[in-house]
């Protein structure tokens, strides 16, 4: 909890607000103290005694003072809606940058579907629970406030309100801990929906196909009957407690005025405190029960703070390292990985020197992504050495190493931007430099056809999703460039000439080329067969 409120509360304008929030209850009670003060004044010297001289103009400081009060409520809502979601971008960004800089081998037991489901819900959830515990400070400053009117109207019927507090909490206490478990059991629930709607339509085709529409249509059917069976529960506890409230509220001001006539000595019963007391006593008990909702939501959020931590804990990469400047050579000596299902691949011992362009050819499984994945810092543990300019790979300094070394998968997932955005990832380049990035990967008609349209998976073809990952990483412009499999999904006519391009554009920057095809050899300096 201590590293969520650091956090969150980490800038000056949210603490500047948090004091803002706290000063405007207080200044709230205060209001209310002299408002009533005034409406007391209002009964006693001209209501009831039917005196109409100055009665106006009291009427109008009294309702000016009201107004006040409710423009205060107002401006505290706005912050705390403001505190609210300035908390969720906080520790959204904070555990969504804590989770990109993970080990790459935390996404393997963890689908992206799931992964995303629950930082959603856990991020919300204790957003909620930070904005309950503000809440909390909000509506008992105002209880406070509604005590002291009501002990200065009379102690004895301060002390019997107070009295009530107790009854509230007995008669629904029961309730507010099954609704905090109902509402954890919700959101838990509402996630495996989000989970299960969006596995539905990422794998649409695949279900057509496999004409598997009630298979998905039941799985999405039972989430929502587990989210009705819950809500139904939720809602009746709600009703509950809400009624609860609303009877004690019509009974407790009879209850404490009879109480207060029969043993307070000091109780005049003027037509004036009784209803100062009908209309406090109400508002009293309202404060109170706000106190209760917001300790039932508190309860409810406080196990997906356990979800933070566990993300707040996750390994995260290691980018400490020497730092290196540009390429010049690369050596491998006996490296092999061992993965988690216990297989073994041992890589061959190969060199590449600066401006070589080198192809890694071989079997499926021989060991030539992993290669690429050991060096780019994706795969962390293997045995052997790798060096750099004659520096240990593990010595070096990720960061630094990732802006001399790019890589372009054989899968590059589009993002739900333009072609310019998906390309540029964030970058700024000169529109010169973006169009010949278009002309080296063959990217002309995808620029023409959808080049401001947004993109998606399922809008682009296998082929334009390789030259897509190529450009993005032209943009950084690497001295070394690793392409896994890129034109695999294209013909061998364009293959031949995006490699010209590229050969022909960068003849220093050095290129390791993962293929299978024997037509475009003779574009390389040499090949590896990974087979050997």
């Amino acid at each position: 909890m201590i590293k969520v409120l650091d956090i969150v509360f980490k800038g000056t304008r949210t603490r500047l607000l948090l004091v803002c929030f706290i000063l405007l209850s207080i200044a709230t009670g205060f209001i209310l103290l002299f408002a009533n003060d005034i409406l007391g004044q209002v009964f006693n010297d001209h209501v009831l005694v039917q005196n109409f001289d100055g009665l106006a103009h009291m009427l109008i400081l009294t309702i000016g003072l009201f107004v006040c009060v409710f423009a205060l409520n107002i401006l505290i809502a706005y912050l705390r809606a403001n505190f609210q979601y300035n908390s969720l971008s906080r520790l959204s960004g904070h555990y969504i940058a804590r989770l990109l800089h993970a080990k790459s081998s935390y996404f393997i037991n963890n689908p992206s579907a799931e992964l995303f489901a629950r930082l959603n819900e856990a991020t919300f959830s204790v957003s909620f629970l930070l904005v309950s515990l503000l809440s909390m400070v909000s509506y008992g400053i105002i209880f406070i406030f509604y005590a002291i009117i009501i002990f200065r109207i009379d102690t004895f019927a301060g002390i019997f309100s107070i009295l009530v507090t107790p009854i509230y909490f007995f008669a629904n206490g029961w309730a507010g801990g099954k609704l905090s478990d109902l509402m954890h059991e919700k959101l838990a629930a509402d996630g495996e929906m989000s989970l299960v709607t969006q596995e539905s339509f990422e794998n649409v085709n695949n279900i057509k196909t496999k004409n598997a529409y009630t298979f998905f249509i039941k799985r999405s059917l039972q989430v929502l009957n587990k989210i009705k069976k819950i809500s139904v529960h939720e809602s009746t506890l709600e009703g509950y407690i809400q009624g609860i409230t609303t009877l004690l509220r019509i009974i407790t001001p009879l209850l404490v005025i009879f109480a207060v006539m029969q043993f307070s000595s000091h109780f005049d019963g003027s037509a004036a405190q009784l209803i100062l007391l009908y209309i406090n006593i109400p508002l009293f008990l309202v404060n109170f029960a706000n106190l209760f909702v917001q300790y039932i939501e508190y309860k409810a959020a406080k196990p997906f703070i356990a979800q933070l931590q566990e993300y707040g804990n996750v390994e995260i990469e290691n980018e400490a390292g020497e730092e290196i400047k540009s390429f010049e050579c690369l050596r491998t000596d006996n490296v092999s990985v061992v993965f988690d299902d216990g297989r073994t691949i041992n890589l061959p011992n190969f060199e590449v020197k600066k401006s070589e362009k080198v192809m890694i050819t071989g079997e499926s499984g021989v060991g030539k992504s992993t290669v690429f994945n050991i060096l780019m810092g994706i795969i962390p543990d293997y045995k052997g050495d790798i060096y750099i300019n004659n520096i240990n790979h593990r010595d070096i300094s990720l960061s630094s190493l990732r802006k001399i070394f790019g890589i372009t998968f054989q899968h590059t997932n589009a993002i739900t931007l333009d072609l310019h955005q998906n390309i540029t990832l964030g970058a700024t380049i000169t529109s010169d430099n973006f169009e010949k990035y278009i002309r080296l990967t063959a990217q002309e008609y995808q620029q023409d056809i959808k080049g401001t349209a947004v993109l998606s998976n399922k809008t682009l073809s296998g082929g334009e999703k390789s030259r897509l990952g190529l450009s993005q990483s032209l943009v950084t412009n690497p001295e070394l460039m690793l392409l896994d499999e890129v034109f695999s999904n294209i013909d061998e006519a364009l293959e031949s000439k995006i490699l010209a391009d590229l050969f022909n554009e960068y003849p220093n920057r050095t290129f390791i080329c993962i293929s299978h095809r024997n037509s475009t050899k003779s574009f390389f300096d040499k090949i590896v067969d990974f087979n050997s």
